[in-house]
């Protein structure tokens, strides 16, 4: 690297931080002395429009129009910063900077063999430029979407920044990821152009297509793949394939460029998404401005980086710290970037020392890993270039300050904490002010973070809920299929209106330092006493056997209601969890913290469940721990983790699944009365009692429905039972905006009622409408993930139903069927229509769309999902066959969704069936009495994969009924096709049989 890099490196704790340069102007501004950092904090938060305006003055970004106004309101979730400013991301980061060399090296690619791609500031602006040349040339322009899959290489940036420069929308991934998770994330998207690089991705490299052909066929809108590498190019039928660099051979010297186009402050840069362990990830919209000003202000104010600095982050291109590091290119400084193998905890040191990285990015995993091995990287490598290293991913926990400063130096540790919601940090460094062991240093400029007690006040010195109180710019402006912004709102701002609510527990000292303690939906609540995990890793470190620890709260075997706190440790290689070392991990966390803090299980497991980012995931610990689904498996980097899990459960207590009570609290049918507006306690009675027999019980203060280990499948069954016994229909929506016994029971009480035709996802407005049709107790809840996830459908509705008539008697299909198409015809008079639905609900679509076709209405698409044909129309062999194949599929796990208990006592003691149980007893009787008739119209049957295999004989009937019948075979068992982990796959197949199907009608 060059001398000057290295020179400020050996001075940067004597230079003049840019921070001090930029508070002289806040004093003037400001008229007071700001001198103090905690001062200074609070200056820019209270004064925030003015802090955010000088920032845009001092840090001199290229932008055009008026900085009037800087923002238009005070609430955190409606304002909007700079509306009349535009700007171009790519052209901040590699125009020209006075006083910095053009011709420096500012992008360094390494790669796990050694080998090195280097470009200077004035090469990378040409590459890109060029490039963004060739994207233009393929139809990519301002407002489109691309997706770039590649490891963490130069290729990967270039690609990315071209996009930018052309005004367009940017997500990326990595090929390790998988195909699953990759669609799990861009089928959201639905890019125009996807941008790949193969080079190290087993799999991808055109010798076995299947994980290529599994994304681009699951992302129908794309139309062009552009390849980065120089393997050979795919064959992907229906979409156009070029390699950029034969795109570039026809850019000239001479070759008219595209133009770098200035775009609104707001308009979308990023599309970044959580990790998705809770269900499909939360697609973010990042705009342009929000993230160059937030990311200009960490680097230049917080971690004081410029032209004389080299950074390097470890990082992916899944995760926001990779975004994060591209905006240091604007700031002068150089990055480097790492695509190999980290074979230990010495590659990454090494690399920092070879490269005079300035500034070095790590997790606290790496450091403990460093640690662990007894690597003193400052005697084994020359880090002499090194002024700060900057960590964040998980906690940072006291111990690992003291071993950095005898291993590594002096060098300011930064614990840096915020998230890819922000794309940007909450805490962070400062360049004046000493390291706190165990604690962040600073508060972010310009962001009012604050922690709230329970009873949403201000505290400090306290654990609280991470806030920000007042409008920050890097916001997300919007998540994807969310057109009502309900989602988003539902995620940050439900808890306190007006206020972003970040999901995390933090103390908040009056010097202003900070430390985070975990994820507040991972606070575990034991005898009442609510704990923190990382307390308990925090005590247990000082046990050498343990290499990693995840803490969780399991539904108590034996008592209802009740929890008990379930430990997994990992062990070092060699180390067995004997009966000596458990006691030592119990006395250790009873002496240095409580009884509370002692768990009532134990486990050794080979691995804990990680994140792509690396992160633990005590989400899916937990699920797994109480035998309920993981919602999303793909989300994880070792799946298998979670068997290790349940079988080191079955191992210790002889269950693979932990009952929610020793004893079923007996079903006690509710008569179904109208609520009294003016009487709520037998509506709330009647709620805590359905509560109890779904398992569900507050307790020592804990009310919402899935901190008390509730599922998303409980709340459904929850909704269906409340409309059954109290005949109120209550939405999804309002339950999660406040899922307690009494915001259940406010909403029953209000209620007015649920649309018969609710959107459940937006699509294309001018697209043909897709309408999924009532399952087996009138609801459409249960299709909702499923209709976000699709694409090219158009609108996609549901079609409630009430299955009972006037006269009390149970409606048959042909009754549904007539009212469907009535009501189809309503709310589509013409044109063509989409018909599909579940089970039941698709067994109802195929006579609705019968009867549509027989008024002359086109069916333009029918799609069955996985209706077994009704037994009526069977012959007597294959009825006798059908019902003894529900009979043994009801048993088999994984086949059946009630456990084996539930199932025999139900059929042996019938009055013991909860409400909704005997509701869909009862609809499967009005399915099996129905007789197919012919449909000579075009229909996709989706059959379940895992299947009893007799039962795949029967799907002559339905060749018998329909014809034209198209079948696709989905992953997955019959009552988990709607769930997490088969939905995505679903989706997909439906998105490309709905295309054919309009490719079909237009042709």
């Amino acid at each position: 690297m060059t001398s000057s890099r290295e020179a400020a490196a050996s001075s940067a704790l004597t230079r003049r931080p840019q921070l001090a340069d930029f508070r002289d102007r806040a004093e003037a501004a400001a008229g007071r002395d700001l001198g103090d950092a905690v001062a200074m904090h609070e200056w820019s938060v209270q004064e925030f429009r003015e802090f955010w305006r000088l920032f845009l003055d001092w840090a001199e970004p290229v932008t055009e129009g008026s900085a009037d106004p800087v923002c238009t309101g005070d609430d955190v979730e409606t304002a909007v910063f700079f509306p009349e400013v535009r700007l171009n991301y790519a052209e901040n980061l590699l125009r020209p900077l006075p006083d910095v060399d053009d011709d420096a090296v500012c992008l360094t690619a390494v790669h796990g063999d050694g080998s090195r791609d280097r470009w200077t500031r004035r090469d990378l602006r040409e590459e890109v430029d060029r490039t963004a040349t060739a994207l233009a040339g393929q139809g990519v322009g301002a407002g489109d979407r691309v997706v770039v899959v590649a490891a963490n290489n130069g290729r990967a940036v270039v690609a990315a920044l071209a996009t930018a420069a052309l005004g367009a929308t940017l997500s990326s991934g990595m090929p390790d990821m998988g195909p699953a998770a990759l669609l799990g994330r861009f089928t959201q998207v639905e890019p125009a152009l996807l941008a790949l690089d193969r080079t190290g991705a087993p799999g991808w490299d055109g010798a076995d297509g299947d994980l290529l052909d599994q994304v681009v066929t699951g992302l129908p809108t794309v139309g062009t793949v552009v390849v980065l590498d120089a393997l050979p190019l795919p064959a992907l039928p229906g979409v156009r394939v070029v390699r950029l660099a034969d795109l570039l051979a026809d850019v000239g010297p001479g070759t008219p460029r595209a133009p770098w186009p200035r775009m609104p402050f707001n308009d979308p840069l990023f599309v970044m998404f959580s990790s998705g362990t809770t269900g499909p990830p939360k697609a973010m919209v990042h705009g342009i401005g929000g993230t160059l000003l937030e990311h200009l202000k960490e680097h230049r104010l917080h971690g004081d980086l410029d032209a004389r600095d080299t950074l390097y982050f470890q990082t992916t291109t899944a995760w926001m710290m990779w975004n994060w590091q591209l905006s240091a290119l604007a700031v002068g400084a150089s990055v480097v970037l790492y695509d190999g193998p980290v074979l230990g905890p010495e590659t990454l040191w090494r690399l920092a020392a070879e490269e005079r990285v300035t500034v070095f990015g790590t997790s606290p995993a790496h450091l403990q890993l460093s640690q662990d091995t007894g690597l003193r990287p400052a005697e084994a490598f020359d880090l002499g270039a090194l002024r700060a290293v900057m960590s964040t991913g998980s906690v940072l926990h006291d111990w690992q300050f003291d071993w950095f400063a005898g291993a590594v130096g002096a060098q300011p540790l930064q614990s840096i904490s915020g998230g890819t919601d922000i794309i940007g940090c909450f805490m962070l460094g400062h360049p004046e002010l000493p390291v706190v062991r165990g604690r962040s240093q600073a508060l972010s400029l310009g962001l009012d973070v604050a922690a709230l007690d329970a009873a949403g006040s201000p505290v400090l010195d306290r654990q609280g809920e991470l806030v920000c109180r007042r409008p920050f710019p890097s916001r997300p402006v919007r998540f994807l299929r969310d057109p009502d912004g309900a989602r988003l709102h539902q995620a940050y701002y439900s808890d306190h209106p007006g206020v972003w609510t970040h999901g995390d527990v933090v103390d908040i000292a009056p010097d202003g330092t900070a430390r985070v303690h975990g994820r507040s939906d991972g606070v575990l609540n034991i005898d009442g006493i609510r704990i923190g995990p990382a307390e308990i890793y925090r005590i247990l470190k000082g046990l050498p056997e343990i290499a990693q620890a995840v803490a969780v709260e399991q539904r108590h075997p034996t008592t209802p209601g009740a929890t008990r706190l379930v430990l997994l440790v990992q062990l070092h290689g060699g180390a067995v969890l004997d009966g000596e070392l458990e006691r030592r991990i119990r006395t250790t966390l009873r002496r240095e913290a409580t009884a509370a803090h002692v768990p009532a299980l134990v486990l050794a497991v080979p691995e804990v469940p990680l994140t792509h980012s690396g992160k633990v995931s005590e989400k899916a610990t937990r699920d797994t721990v109480n035998g309920d689904r993981v919602v999303n498996v793909d989300a994880l980097r070792n799946p298998g983790s979670l068997a290790t899990i349940t079988a080191a459960l079955r191992a210790a207590t002889g269950q693979a699944v932990p009952a929610p009570s020793a004893e079923p609290v007996p079903t006690v049918p509710v008569p179904r009365v109208a609520p009294d507006a003016g009487d709520a306690a037998p509506v709330t009675s009647a709620i805590a009692g359905i509560w109890r027999e779904l398992g569900v019980t507050p307790h020592a203060g804990i009310e919402d429905f899935f901190d008390l280990g509730g599922t998303s499948r409980q709340s459904m069954t929850l909704l269906r039972r409340v409309k059954l016994e109290l005949g109120a229909d209550v939405s999804m929506e309002q339950f999660l905006a406040d899922p307690t016994v009494a915001g259940l029971t406010a909403a029953v009480l209000t209620t007015s009622g649920a649309s018969a035709v609710p959107l459940l996802a937006a699509g294309d407005p001018a697209g043909t409408p897709l309408f999924l049709l009532n399952d087996a107790w009138g609801e459409v809840e249960v299709y909702r993930t499923l209709a976000e996830l699709l694409v090219g459908a158009g609108p996609v509705y549901g079609v409630r139903a009430e299955l009972v008539g006037v006269d009390g008697r149970r409606k048959s299909i042909d009754d549904l069927a007539d009212e469907h198409a009535t009501t189809l015809a309503t709310a589509r008079p013409e044109g063509p229509l989409r018909l599909a639905g579940f089970s039941f609900g698709g067994l109802v679509a195929f006579e609705t769309a019968r009867r549509l076709r027989d008024a002359g209405r086109e069916v333009e698409f029918l799609g069955l999902l996985d209706p077994l044909p009704p037994e009526d129309s069977l012959s007597p062999v294959r009825r006798q066959l059908h019902r003894l194949t529900g009979q043994v599929g009801a048993l088999i796990p994984g086949l059946g969704s009630r456990r084996l208990g539930d199932v025999l006592r139900h059929r042996f003691r019938p009055e013991s069936r909860p409400v909704d149980q005997q509701a869909l007893d009862e609809s499967g009787g009005v399915y099996a009495r129905h007789r197919l008739r012919r449909y000579d119209g075009p229909a996709t049957y989706f059959r379940a994969r895992r299947r009893i295999p007799v039962t795949g004989h029967f799907l002559s009937a339905w060749r018998a009924a329909a014809p034209r019948l198209d079948v696709v075979s989905v992953p997955g068992p019959h009552h988990d096709l709607l769930a997490g982990r088969h939905v995505v796959a679903l989706a997909v197949q439906m998105s490309l049989a709905i295309r054919t199907a309009a490719r079909s009608r237009r042709s």
